[in-house]
């Protein structure tokens, strides 16, 4: 049974609260993205979480960080406590008035993994800020939105100098051998995208049964071997296309997908566009 407390978004569409306790189970059927940073906190019960290329056991307490454009997903642990969580999702303009020191520590070199394992001192201060700002959006007081800013503004100074004092901004903690076996899995497809990748030989790579592999891998990332493959190759010839010249084959063939045709329409069905008017957009907004 789902319980929604809040679910609140601002009219610039900037800025998007949401409060909820699941009490049975539940695991996202899939991975997604948005262009809006994600600040994710567990109250209560414990979650795998899937970030980028890796699977983490996030409890209690935790603040997880997700930068614009991540690929996420959350899951039941094996327990499949009941839990209760709220997400903030953020546009990239709250920056725009803090220091660029601030601002450097949510870069992803700097953020790393994202999740952040607080004292319990720690989690009540993050509390008190995230309680305020759900009864904020709750009530809507006169200047609450100027209020919720000022919030979201003292959590993330609160992040920025936790991140650069404390060293403990990462955590993995205790992960099943199935989830480890896919963290490896994903890795080795990042780092090996550009090769003749298929289902059958990562699967004898790692020694495991491709049928077996094939099911793991959607349960703990959302996507299917392929689809996940296909992600991390447009996602690269994306960057391509921003930053270089490179003609569309030679991208296609960087990242592995050696016929222009396929490479298309996998890009379009990735995107929503083609390569080449995928170049023209970026062109005309650098223009403005």
């Amino acid at each position: 049974m789902e319980e929604l407390h809040l679910y609140y978004k601002n009219k610039a569409d900037s800025l998007l609260l949401l409060h909820r306790t699941e009490h049975d189970r539940f695991s996202m059927k899939s991975c997604h993205f948005h262009k809006r940073y994600e600040i994710y906190y567990l109250f209560s019960g414990e979650r795998y979480y899937f970030i980028k290329d890796r699977s983490y056991r996030v409890q209690a307490g935790d603040l997880v960080f997700i930068p614009p454009n991540a690929i996420h997903k959350t899951a039941d642990t094996e327990r499949a406590v009941p839990h209760e969580r709220v997400v903030i999702e953020a546009d990239t303009s709250i920056f725009s008035t803090m220091d660029e020191a601030i601002c450097t520590a949510f870069q992803p070199h700097i953020l790393g993994d994202g999740i952040i394992k607080l004292s319990l001192k720690e989690q009540l201060f993050v509390e008190n800020i995230l309680r305020s700002m759900l009864n904020e959006a709750a009530t809507q007081h006169l200047g609450f939105e100027n209020y919720l800013h000022a919030l979201l503004q003292q959590l993330l100074i609160f992040v920025a100098r936790f991140i650069q004092y404390s060293g403990r901004n990462t955590g993995q903690g205790h992960l099943p051998k199935t989830h480890q076996k896919v963290n490896e899995i994903v890795e080795y497809i990042n780092k090996n995208y550009a090769s003749n990748l298929t289902l059958s030989n990562v699967a004898n790579a790692y020694n495991l049964n491709p049928v077996y592999l094939s099911r793991i891998f959607k349960e703990i990332t959302g996507f299917t071997f392929l689809e996940y493959l296909n992600n991390v190759r447009i996602s690269e010839a994306k960057r391509l296309l921003r930053e270089s010249e490179m003609k569309v084959i030679a991208i296609a063939n960087e990242v592995g997908m050696d016929n222009q045709s396929h490479f298309g329409r996998v890009f379009k069905a990735v995107t929503g566009t083609t390569p080449l008017q995928y170049r023209k957009e970026i062109g005309r907004l650098a223009e403005r």
